[in-house]
């Protein structure tokens, strides 16, 4: 019975000194579900893509630029390509105001102006050196000093999934149209 006992001691001793091992989390995310993900998104950015194209081929006035990064514009009063644009670290002042594809005005320019400006129009923007709306970050950049530019925003540029309040809906394309008031370079760009 002794000798039992001392067994029972032993053997509990080992496995009692023995560390917890840490187990595998469960994993519920899988590649199907990625991969789904990935051709929802395909399917609707190539969607977007052709409502734009006929909404272009439609518009016999304006003359459409593609953007190398996903959107269309077209400037009217165009100025000389030698002109100032923004370039990174710029502060510029901008007017624009955001409509959907159906060109009903979702954002006039007095909601999205500053109020600390003098114009409560406008917009005080610092070039890649804040948050703002993505595909006007690239757009802004694009424009010369003095022209007004409508750009067409596929969701991904824009708002995305999340929406904007209560007035963007949840991957909504949009049009938006910016005019380039002025140009303040910081100290360190020459224009």
């Amino acid at each position: 019975m002794r000798n039992s006992i001392l067994i029972i001691i032993i053997f509990l001793s080992v496995f009692s000194c023995s560390s917890p091992k840490a187990r595998k989390p469960i994993s519920r995310a899988t590649s199907t579900f990625l991969n789904e993900s990935i051709e929802r998104n395909k399917k609707l950015n190539q969607s977007e893509e052709n409502f734009f194209k006929k909404l272009m081929q439609k518009d016999s006035i304006h003359n459409y630029k593609n953007s190398n990064t996903g959107f269309w514009y077209y400037t009217e009063n165009v100025k000389d390509a030698l002109s100032k644009t923004p370039i990174k670290g710029d502060h510029v002042i901008i007017n624009y105001e955001i409509k959907d594809v159906y060109h009903n005005i979702i954002y006039n320019k007095e909601e999205l102006g500053s109020r600390d400006q003098k114009n409560k129009s406008d917009r005080l923007y610092k070039i890649d050196g804040e948050e703002f709306i993505t595909g006007l970050q690239e757009g802004i950049k694009l424009m010369h000093l003095g022209e007004t530019t409508t750009f067409l925003f596929p969701s991904n540029k824009v708002f995305g999934v999340t929406g904007f309040q209560d007035r963007i809906a949840s991957n909504q394309p949009l049009i938006i149209t910016v005019f380039l008031k002025e140009i303040n370079p910081t100290k360190n760009n020459n224009h």
